[in-house]
């Protein structure tokens, strides 16, 4: 998506037991603050955002907080209004062989965006059955998410399906650039609403580089998106990249947008 980036100011801010399944979860979980009566459970907060997100049955919430995992965003991202370079096609024809998962990420594993410079290390996060999404550890790393515990969801490069990451957009109280700036300051995935259709993502896993072309680019609303089809496998190896956008409010620190870029390998 290209966007005017040049105004950014504080101001914008194995037994006989039966496996539990979704909508066990669901029946079972109380209601939480009118969340019709679902479990709401945490996702990653980008840039400090907290939101309800339908994963399969499950009420989630893609919750990236501010960079330091506190919740707290500066909101630097706020104000700016990205141009929808391409939408997400929600009818991808989804795998009909077994998707691998990712099992662990090593020194050196990383997400390259080369034109804008950015080359952060992974960090493997497993989404479990109660649909939370942790997340990065920091300003300066990305998600990779192991979504092995659902059906139909994820994926890994090299192993099919649909890859899924996130990062931050801003570091709330912590600084950037391996704490060399102070906080709060742009994060790993301050540029993502700038990626344009057919730039090229890269994955470096274990001495392997796997490419990708961006196909799309666009903000999605964080409580109302298409969460499950943005997540779900696909049958052509793909990626999928999360970070914060829209509005912020300075009270609950929370942005309303997150911005989605997806891409296919090459």
């Amino acid at each position: 998506m290209v966007q005017d980036n040049d105004r950014r100011d504080d101001d914008r801010g194995a037994d006989d037991t039966p496996p539990i399944t979704p909508d066990d979860i669901i029946a079972s979980a109380s209601s939480d603050g009118g969340s019709g009566g679902r479990k709401r459970v945490s996702l990653p907060l980008i840039g400090g955002l907290v939101v309800a997100v339908l994963v399969g049955a499950v009420l989630v919430l893609v919750a990236l907080s501010g960079g330091g995992g506190d919740g707290v965003s500066g909101g630097l991202a706020t104000g700016i209004t990205p141009t929808v370079e391409a939408t997400i096609d929600l009818d991808r024809p989804t795998p009909v062989a077994t998707v691998i998962h990712p099992t662990a990420v090593a020194e050196g594993d990383m997400l390259v965006i080369p034109t804008f410079n950015v080359s952060a290390p992974l960090s493997l996060k497993k989404v479990g059955i109660d649909g939370v999404m942790p997340n990065p550890n920091g300003p300066d790393d990305i998600a990779y998410y192991d979504f092995s515990a659902w059906d139909g969801l994820g994926g890994a490069p090299g192993g099919g399906g649909n890859a899924v990451f996130s990062g931050h957009v801003d570091s709330g109280r912590v600084a950037c650039s391996n704490g060399t700036v102070p906080p709060p300051c742009e994060a790993v995935l301050w540029d993502l609403n700038r990626v344009q259709v057919g730039d090229e993502v890269q994955v470096h896993l274990n001495g392997t580089i796997f490419r990708y072309r961006v196909t799309s680019n666009q903000p999605v609303h964080a409580a109302t998106g298409p969460w499950q089809e943005i997540v779900s496998s696909t049958a052509e190896e793909s990626l999928t990249i999360i970070t914060c956008g829209g509005d912020f409010n300075r009270e609950t620190r929370e942005y309303n947008n997150r911005q989605v870029v997806t891409a296919i390998k090459i």
